[in-house]
């Protein structure tokens, strides 16, 4: 069985890099909308940015069970170059802008934040 899901993570590794530049542009999108004051747009680009973001987290913690450092590779492979970034730093860098804008496309105009 651990085989079977090492070969299906291998398997999924080419999907991820476009997976990584959606979540980008969804999270660059959401914040453009709610500078733009629309609120339930950037609502839903938020919440699929932070699904995306969850979504690496929860397959660095499954990788990491499976005794795997599943990572994206940033560098141009054919000059030699690896510039590996882990699940969880992607993840993360997803998850926080999407929380934000989560959190803010939920105020009312009338607030005002605490502090």
């Amino acid at each position: 069985m651990k085989q079977f899901m090492l070969d299906l993570m291998s398997a999924m590794m080419p999907a991820m890099m476009p997976l990584v530049w959606a979540g980008s542009v969804l999270a660059a999108v959401s914040i453009l909308l709610l500078a733009l004051k629309r609120a339930k747009p950037a609502r839903w680009g938020a919440g699929l940015t932070l699904a995306v973001g969850a979504f690496f987290l929860a397959s660095q913690g499954m990788g990491t069970l499976l005794g795997a450092q599943p990572s994206i590779n940033f560098g141009d492979a054919k000059q030699m170059e690896f510039i590996l970034v882990p699940f969880w730093q992607i993840g993360l860098a997803l998850a926080f802008p999407g929380a934000a804008v989560w959190l803010l496309s939920h105020r009312r105009p009338g607030d005002v934040l605490p502090g």
